[in-house]
């Protein structure tokens, strides 16, 4: 018998050999270097920053599409630091973070068209607010693209204080949009001044160990740090939420419209008014499985629960620990956000399950809203298991959920 080799076999192992040795690597010392590798489409780049301040010098762009509009098919004015597309793009910088993007711009890193993207172990900041509202400015913005956002510093996006609060939307950490693949892991979102990270129509994300802290914890009236919400996701675009701090915001996790949602074992604290909603603007079916998750000292309810049409599979609110909320009166009355509770049920299928969450210190607006709390013994019986567990988190031993435990 004749052996012949497989040729399938081999051409899948060089292929991927000769594509590594067609990449550009490039040291980069300064924004000019910067700008000028960046300049055009690339097919294979490798961008290597070398510690210092890049100021970028925006250009002006017409974005194709509204990224959170009802009509989305209209075109907006905005300004770019970095336009990036082509094959595959890799950023880095070094693992401190010492290489730092001054962007001047509303769509500061503007990945579009762009196969595989790697922006790592930078620092992002000084983005502008675009005069146009319907701008969807971030530090980071993809758009038809797959990008991979790791240990990054996105901190300080403002923008003007007077353009901001007359559009009420500021400037975002990171923002998916149209055909997009995000995966966003270990960053530092800081002190930016709309959502910490939004994803639109038809963006996926998986969104892991972020620490996202508005610092600030401003309103839509103020132009600071923690407006809009720490991560939103709407019209139907999907997400896995796992094991992020999010904190010092206007509001905190938002399921909206058609979005379909995984958000479990993360932490949501000290913020404005809710914790977690979960909404369908009165037309949509989102859907939400929201499990292990722990919210701690809001304003406004704990969790929202608001869908009035039935579904398969709509999803669950399963194993949450839900700890002093709703303990602001300014939102008492159940128009400004929700009912004034812990867990606020204004509509749900009867197939979206609830179970097993566990209640303590809570406020409610009024005694004929249900009261769910355990007894201060009991909590603290429940109390003992997990904070074992939420220790051995680095990232978690920041939050004021586990220095409440530890006082427990």
């Amino acid at each position: 018998m004749i052996l012949r080799p497989n040729i399938f076999r081999i051409l899948f192992v060089i292929t991927p050999l000769l594509l590594l040795a067609e990449v550009q690597k490039k040291q980069v010392t300064s924004v000019i270097g910067l700008q000028a590798v960046l300049s055009g489409k690339v097919d294979s780049l490798e961008i290597y920053l070398q510690p210092g301040d890049y100021y970028l010098s925006p250009t002006s762009i017409t974005d194709s599409t509204c990224g959170n509009c009802e009509e989305p098919n209209q075109f907006v004015p905005a300004t770019a630091g970095l336009e990036i597309s082509g094959s595959y793009v890799r950023i880095t910088g070094p693992e401190n973070r010492s290489a730092v993007i001054h962007t001047n711009a509303g769509y500061g890193i503007y990945f579009n068209h762009c196969k595989r993207g790697i922006i790592e172990n930078l620092s992002v900041t000084g983005g502008i607010r675009d005069p146009d509202g319907n701008a969807t400015d971030a530090a980071i913005v993809i758009k038809n693209s797959a990008v991979t956002i790791r240990n990054n510093h996105i901190y300080g996006n403002i923008g003007d204080s007077a353009i901001v609060v007359k559009n009420i939307v500021g400037v975002m950490g990171i923002c998916g949009r149209e055909n997009s693949d995000l995966t966003i892991t270990d960053n530092e979102i800081i002190g930016n001044s709309w959502d910490g990270i939004a994803l639109y129509r038809d963006a996926s994300a998986t969104i892991i160990g972020n620490l996202i802290d508005g610092v600030d914890k401003a309103s839509s009236k103020v132009a600071g740090g923690g407006r809009g919400v720490a991560v939103g996701i709407t019209w139907n675009a999907r997400a896995t939420i796992d094991g992020n701090l999010i904190k010092r915001y206007w509001k905190g996790i938002g399921i909206f419209v058609d979005a379909n949602v995984t958000a479990r074992n993360n932490i949501i604290e000290d913020i404005l008014t809710w914790g977690i909603a979960y909404w369908d603007a009165e037309r949509g079916k989102p859907v939400g499985i929201i499990e292990n998750n722990i919210i701690y000292s809001t304003g406004a309810c704990g969790v929202s629960i608001t869908r009035s049409q039935p579904g398969p599979n709509p999803g669950h609110l399963i194993g949450n620990v839900i700890v002093r909320t709703a303990q602001n009166p300014k939102y008492d009355a159940p128009d400004y956000y929700c009912n004034q509770c812990a867990l606020s049920i204004s509509s749900k299928p009867d197939n979206f399950r609830i179970d097993d969450n566990q209640f303590f210190n809570n406020r409610r607006a009024t005694e004929t809203l249900p009261d769910y709390d355990l007894s201060e013994s009991e909590f603290k019986k429940y109390a003992e298991d997990l904070r074992n567990r939420l220790l051995n988190s680095a990232l978690f031993q920041q939050s004021d959920f586990v220095k409440f435990l530890a006082e427990q």
